[in-house]
């Protein structure tokens, strides 16, 4: 009993780019179907690629764990991700907009601080 409470599952936000790795370790408009129907499928590799990339670090660096994909608005999805598979901490990574920036882009790192009911640690690159 005292061994299921001291795991503790946490939560590593990514979104495959450079700043996001650091936690753990285009131009055209759709006017015709063809043309999303491209756009999308080339997400999808990219995202597979992204998923192979960190399930990799994650095996590197001994880590048991599993790559999770949600579609939406980023800080939305991991809070409510960390709800579903019952979080003990978050670790996201901070790009560093700078406060003007921040202020009118928002922040994933400050939306997931501010609704999060577990623990938050956030990186900076």
């Amino acid at each position: 009993m005292a061994d299921s409470v001291n795991k503790r599952k946490i939560m590593i936000a990514m979104d495959g780019s450079e700043y996001s790795e650091g936690a753990l370790k285009s131009n055209w408009m759709p006017v015709d179907p063809t043309m999303v129907h491209m756009a999308y499928k080339e997400e999808e590799e990219k995202a597979k690629v992204a998923i192979k990339k960190l399930d990799a670090i994650l095996m590197d660096a001994g880590v048991q764990g599993n790559v999770v994909r949600a579609h939406g608005i980023p800080g939305e999805q991991i809070i409510q991700k960390s709800e579903e598979l019952g979080v003990t901490m978050i670790i996201i990574a901070s790009r560093g907009l700078g406060k003007i920036r921040r202020t009118i882009l928002g922040s994933v790192s400050d939306y997931v601080v501010h609704h999060s009911s577990v623990p938050v640690i956030v990186c900076r690159h």
